[in-house]
């Protein structure tokens, strides 16, 4: 009875997937064609119909979001079986491994994660040490750490590559040094360090080869060189262990973060009798939209695992693409299409999003929601762990677990301010480095010598700032995690400094609760290691629960890049800048494997729309301040003509019965209309004691200079 439940509402593939005989299994799960349900499905099925040991199952997914998704449906189904099957991302996998095995993985019991900004502090502070006389342009601290992480992602021997050149070699040797010295590690450090912690330690291998018989790895699409290394460490056919991934190389968009589209095809040569199932049919979209996405992405067919997206529903609206004039008609056509298409007709904003290729273009839409009081949301805003008082707390528990953490140190030794400067700071850190030691052992040094090394008044400061942390540390360690956290973050100054500031104090309260649920989640008693424990997930963790609860109440359009909407769905979907430069960008127009990727972006954009899909591009384009002609993008010219329609600023018109305006309502690509030279888009303008003087491009005739009181509004 219970296997016709797990198999009901599934259609004849989602089924051959959920039921199969263990055995590795690789999933094709196009766009919208129910991956989460099979993935849910087949855990259970294992379960319930294969008799498996739930503690035999490791199913890893990308963001902590998925996880918990997928935890939750597996408990619906299987009820508390689940909590002992392994769910969770790559990295909280590796840091669980690498927490029970850290003498094994040369790592302090107490070790940290740092995030972005805390490497870009640290690669600062190499670069200072080692006196390099670097060009910043060429040697940006963004493209160091995107060359450590390279180096990481892809398992490489960075010596013998030839692409990371000389000071590259010397930055990132000084990095590991510095990092282990800290007692710290980066993101990509976790995985880095569990694939050499499984490669040198037999014993611990063959520990987890035998007990995660059945493997699970969702979004396979986006693995990495080294996160695949790890799920093949893992798999051994002497051990039976069997191996289901569920991908969809379409959408494969992440190559610049280190993603290998190729390791599904290593999948299928690396791992024993591997049986491919497509997942085709779609639940979300029209049919002119899948007969669009399928026609685009079929331009990739050297590369991809060729299959054809359909769906039962309807053909659907046709595709619309709007040529603008510039920018400014762009930004004005969707702004009217909001109001006549949505706010008209009372339609939830939610239901619609704006995509674009870089988040530089949001702005001029983002000018014109505020002028036509139009609700919207930026997502990719700043993050609940990146927000200052919570870095700040954070850095305050993390330095109170280990003394040795330079990055905390450094951030809050003047946090509260104690008159501990920049000079005081880099006094401390050329004794760090005279005597190669970390930021608390050089201040303790100085503490200890009493030499005049410093002022009085600064010596006490800093003797103060060690005592503070030895005292938080020892009067903290018998209270519970939420109340050891509370105290910490009142002893320490950090709550009279936000006192004025009721968001930074919400913040913080949302912090001792977090921890809360985290001792409720994982059932655990508290002491100093779950403080540890807590901060890694924290530091993990990427999403604000809160926000996004607080989001779903609102009611806004949506804007985002097309990268950050995969995985999500909308009603109406805008993709804005569809010109040759900037979709596909630049960088790719002369490269193909660049250009393939750009392909699957499109393809990921087009099919997060479930009823209607709107292009648009321009004849012309503003960059640096300088107007330029476009092209339009080659992804529109590869769309099928039966599934869309074209508009263009040319086709409105509109007679001299329109409102006239008053001087104060003019803006920046505002639609006019003027009684002889019809419609233009205005460029400029200019005020002239009690009038204003208009730039202005007009669609027949070209730019002409007009003076606002022979102008009026142009409305659709």
């Amino acid at each position: 009875m219970h296997n016709i439940k797990l198999l009901n509402n599934l259609n004849d593939k989602q089924r051959q997937v959920v039921s199969s005989t263990r055995k590795n299994l690789l999933v094709l799960a196009g766009a919208g064609s129910g991956k989460t349900l099979v993935l849910v499905h087949r855990i259970a099925w294992l379960i319930s119909i294969e008799n498996c040991c739930p503690k035999s199952i490791l199913a890893v997914t990308f963001t902590n979001k998925a996880a918990k998704e997928i935890k939750n449906r597996v408990l619906k189904l299987i009820g508390k079986k689940q909590q002992d099957i392994w769910i969770g991302t790559f990295h909280s996998f590796a840091h669980y491994l690498l927490r029970i095995h850290y003498l094994e993985a040369n790592l302090p019991k107490n070790f940290q994660i740092i995030d972005n900004d805390d490497q870009k502090r640290l690669v600062k502070r190499i670069i200072n040490i080692m006196n390099l006389n670097i060009n910043e342009q060429r040697y940006s601290i963004k493209y160091i750490i995107k060359c450590i992480d390279k180096i990481k992602n892809n398992c490489l021997k960075y010596y013998e590559n030839k692409v990371i050149d000389i000071p590259i070699y010397q930055i990132y040797d000084k990095y590991q040094e510095l990092c282990k010295f800290n007692g710290v590690v980066d993101f990509n450090e976790l995985i880095f360090k569990l694939y050499k912690l499984l490669l040198h330690n037999k014993n611990i291998l063959k520990i987890y080869q035998k007990r995660f018989q059945n493997i699970l790895i969702d979004e396979f699409q986006d693995t990495n060189s080294i996160q695949y290394s790890c799920i093949y460490l893992l798999y051994k056919k002497n051990y039976k262990a069997k191996v289901t991934i569920v991908g969809d190389d379409d959408q494969s968009i992440y190559g610049w973060r280190g993603a290998k589209i190729e390791n599904i095809n290593h999948f299928l040569k690396d791992f024993h009798n591997v049986e491919t199932i497509l997942l085709e049919q779609n639940y979300r979209s029209t049919n002119n939209i899948l007969n669009a996405a399928n026609k685009l992405i079929s331009n990739n067919n050297l590369t991809r695992l060729e299959k054809k997206l359909w769906t039962n529903t309807n053909n659907g609206k046709l595709i619309s693409i709007y040529f603008a004039l510039n920018e400014f008609d762009e930004a004005n056509f969707i702004i009217n299409y909001i109001k006549n298409n949505l706010i008209k007709k009372n339609i939830q904003l939610n239901n619609c999003v704006i995509l674009y290729r870089n988040n530089s273009q949001s702005r001029i839409i983002e000018e014109n929601m505020l002028r036509n009081n139009i609700p919207y949301k930026i997502t990719g805003g700043v993050r609940f762990c990146e927000r200052q008082e919570i870095k700040n707390t954070l850095s305050y528990l993390k330095l109170i677990s280990n003394h040795n953490d330079d990055s905390s140190f450094e951030r809050i030794i003047n946090i509260p301010k104690r008159g501990i400067g920049i000079v005081t700071i880099n006094t401390i850190k050329s004794i760090a480095k005279k005597f190669n030691l970390t930021l608390w052992k050089a201040s303790k040094f100085i503490i200890n010598e009493k030499k005049n090394i410093l002022n009085t008044i600064i010596y006490n400061s800093i003797k103060k700032f060690i005592f503070l942390i030895k005292y938080l540390k020892e009067n903290t360690i018998n209270y519970t995690l939420p109340i050891k956290i509370e105290k910490i973050i009142k002893f320490s100054g950090l709550w009279n400094l936000y006192l004025k500031d009721n968001t930074k104090i919400n913040n913080l309260k949302e912090l001792i609760n977090s921890s809360t649920q985290f001792i409720e989640f994982n059932s655990i008693n508290t002491n100093n290691s779950n403080l540890i424990e807590f901060l890694s997930q924290t530091i993990l963790e990427y999403e604000n629960k809160k926000k996004e609860q607080e989001d779903k109440k609102n009611n806004f359009i949506q804007m985002m890049t097309i990268h950050a909407s995969k995985g999500l769905e909308f009603s109406q979907v805008f993709i804005i800048g569809m010109e040759e430069g900037i979709f596909p960008n630049k960088l790719s127009l002369n490269n193909n494997e660049y250009l393939y990727e750009e392909r699957r972006l499109a393809y990921v954009g087009i099919t997060r729309a479930k009823k209607k899909l709107i292009l648009t591009y321009t004849k012309k384009r503003s960059f640096y301040g300088k107007e330029i002609n476009s092209l339009p993008s080659r992804f529109i010219k590869e769309l099928p003509n039966k599934c869309i329609k074209k508009i263009s600023y040319l086709d409105y018109r509109k007679d001299s019965t329109n409102i006239i305006c008053n001087n104060n309502d003019f803006y920046l690509g505002q639609t006019i209309y003027h009684s002889t030279f019809g419609k233009g888009i205005i460029l400029k303008i200019e005020q002239i004691k009690n009038n204003k003087k208009i730039k202005i491009a007009f669609t027949n005739i070209g730019i002409k200079w007009i003076m606002s009181n022979y102008i009026k509004i142009y409305n659709k």
